[in-house]
């Protein structure tokens, strides 16, 4: 199995042509402009938002005016007893 790490770039965006350019390149392909900071802005959009994490709650939120469930239906009356005969 291949393992490769989630930071690897494969290709580089150019900032200002939007070309796509090898790793390796420093300037480029189409354009000639410095690919440095194209790699700094990926770099950015990859990296997690820095901060505590965000706690969460475990009673619903905001469900206040939502409408109730419907209850379970109303079982039927059971038959009453035989009436005696009368005589």
């Amino acid at each position: 199995m291949c393992y490769r790490p989630a930071n690897t770039v494969t290709i580089v965006k150019c900032l200002e042509c939007g070309a796509f350019n090898k790793p390796t390149n420093e300037n480029c392909s189409k354009c000639g402009a410095d690919l440095n900071e194209s790699r700094k802005a990926a770099d950015q959009a990859a990296a997690p938002a820095a901060g505590a994490p965000k706690e969460i709650s475990l009673t619903p939120q905001g469900l206040d005016g939502a409408p109730k469930a419907p209850g379970a239906p109303v079982a039927p009356k059971a038959p009453g007893a035989p009436k005696p005969p009368t005589n």
